[in-house]
């Protein structure tokens, strides 16, 4: 009886270690917000990312990695197959320059320097004020299904390394598909 409670203690003990290691590698989406203004959407959204080792020793080394912002508003018919209101992506780069040890994050042409990792990992994380469309994309008393995901392109990263993503799990980062209905 006394080795069966030290038993379950070591396997609830081993499966907290086990689940802990994974939440902290991963991008998981902390807040999201949609506010509809002139029919016309602004999503504000905060995504925690964190690298695993490799990718972290990968981006250390002098590669860039890119991440693909994608977001995407249907419109469900009951009648017919649901209808593309709008899609867009924004492409953020993250790279580290070993003379100044410090880290750059770009959004398109725009670009931020920051000290630590941790620092350009929120600034990779965040999204604000992103516009969904032009004005009166939304109609008013209709229900709309918005998605939000932030993954790693491995597309864009130098070949030898796209191969070795397609049988290393290490390459892949991305956040569940975050889903929610927008009724302007």
């Amino acid at each position: 009886m006394r080795y069966v409670k030290k038993i379950k203690f070591f396997i609830v003990l081993l499966l907290s270690c086990i689940s802990l290691n994974t939440l902290s590698e991963g991008i998981n989406i902390d807040s999201s917000t949609v506010s509809i203004d002139y029919q016309k959407g602004l999503i504000n959204a905060r995504y925690s990312v964190q690298l695993n080792p490799t990718l972290e020793q990968a981006l250390n080394r002098g590669i860039p990695l890119f991440f693909n912002l994608s977001c995407g508003i249907i419109q469900t018919r009951w009648y017919w197959f649901n209808k593309k209101i709008y899609s867009s992506e924004q492409e953020r780069k993250l790279t580290f320059n070993p003379l100044t040890r410090s880290y750059r994050f770009y959004l398109g042409s725009v670009y931020v320097t920051y000290n630590s990792l941790s620092e350009a990992l929120l600034a990779v994380g965040q999204v604000s004020n992103w516009v969904l469309g032009e004005g009166n994309l939304l109609k008013k008393g209709e229900a709309y299904q918005a998605t939000l995901q932030l993954k790693l392109d491995v597309s864009q990263l130098p070949k030898p390394f796209q191969i070795d993503a397609i049988a290393n799990t290490d390459w892949t980062l991305s956040s569940t598909p975050y889903q929610w209905i927008i009724k302007p």
